[in-house]
């Protein structure tokens, strides 16, 4: 996986995250400007989708209409990408997803 992590990383220019709080809304942003499309991926019972818009300077924007906890990874460009997180979890297939607790 750290291969394609990196390759990810190299090909789709993700550099950093982060998230803010507003409005009983969480916006997850992620720096990829070298990608063609990007998607927040929630994970639990059920994988959902988010499909995040483009904002200036490469950043793309997913927003989720909830402020609880949630398990996420991201899809650039169809491929998984799993951002430097401080709180990690493995899930039930063997992959690592990111918790965020706002």
């Amino acid at each position: 996986m750290i291969p394609l992590l990196a390759t990810v990383i190299a090909a789709g220019g993700c550099s950093a995250h982060y998230h803010t709080v507003r409005n009983g809304r969480v916006e997850v942003y992620l720096q990829a400007p070298q990608a063609q499309s990007v998607s927040l991926v929630l994970s639990g019972d059920t994988f959902e989708t988010v499909p995040a818009v483009r904002t200036r300077l490469g950043t793309w924007k997913a927003t989720l209409n909830r402020v609880n906890e949630f398990k996420y990874f991201y899809l650039v460009d169809g491929n998984v990408y799993l951002p430097d997180c401080p709180l990690r979890e493995r899930d039930d297939f063997g992959a690592d997803n990111c918790i965020l607790s706002p």
